[in-house]
């Protein structure tokens, strides 16, 4: 897949190096965190001599033994370098039970720099505060603005290029696709693992198909002033039982 530089966030991560701060990239699934993780990796790697890396990404098997706390912090201790910059770069840091409680030891011993991600579904920015006792610092990263498509294709002629850019939207990975309903088939893809995979599973959603509803009706609306009252007319005018609590 063609890579182009996301220099706004880029900037940010290595804006806060040397920092005490826990640093937490979050954003919804596929927006890109990953690949500005391996970006400042590799930033880290070509401009500071002294650095010493332990990166973990949890979306790779090798790492399968890691996804209980203990065994993160044990492995990351080991491979703690003396005298060096120690940087800890972990992707998906959600996929290892009870994580926040390895990530407060090791910024509690003030030897690492820590940059970690995660989906917005485990790591809202109102999650942080709670999760972590050290200060954190969030990078918000989003999907490809109109400026990174024009960047990313290379385009001159900025009309026709918003015009695609309002059909394909900013999920990069969709980009990859040729015929326009297999974009589609991308996108929708994703929303359904964001749907099915973090919110349910997160605020364990006892009527999924009213969610499926909802998320469709704030998507048909997404122009629109919308109101929990406006939902609810809306979903008891096709025979939901529900209220504005609900």
């Amino acid at each position: 897949m063609k890579l182009i530089e996301r220099k706004q966030y880029l900037d940010k991560m290595i804006g806060v190096i040397g920092t005490p701060d826990i640093k937490v990239l979050t954003g919804v699934r596929r927006s890109g965190k990953s690949k500005l993780l391996e970006a400042f990796k590799a930033y880290v790697q070509k401009n500071i001599a002294n650095a010493n890396i332990i990166h973990i990404n949890f979306n790779l098997s090798k790492y399968d033994t890691l996804k209980e706390y203990k065994a993160l912090n044990e492995y990351i201790e080991s491979n703690y370098a003396e005298g060096k910059e120690n940087f800890v770069l972990i992707d998906e840091i959600q996929m290892c039970d009870n994580f926040e409680l390895c990530i407060n030891n090791l910024h509690a011993t003030e030897m690492y720099d820590i940059y970690i991600t995660g989906s917005n579904a485990f790591l809202l920015s109102s999650d942080l505060a709670t999760l972590f006792t050290g200060r954190t610092f969030e990078i918000k990263v989003y999907p490809f603005s109109f400026a990174e498509y024009v960047h990313y294709f290379g385009l001159t002629d900025n009309y026709t290029a918003f015009d695609n850019y309002m059909l394909e939207g900013g999920m990069s990975g969709s980009y990859l696709y040729k015929e326009q309903e297999d974009k589609y088939d991308y996108i929708e893809t994703v929303f359904d693992t964001l749907i099915l995979r973090d919110i349910r599973q997160k605020y364990n959603i006892k009527n999924p198909a009213l969610m499926d509803r909802i998320s469709q009706f704030l998507m048909d609306n997404v122009s629109n002033l919308t109101s929990a009252r406006s939902i609810t007319d809306t979903l008891t005018s096709n025979k939901d039982k529900i209220n504005h609590k609900t």
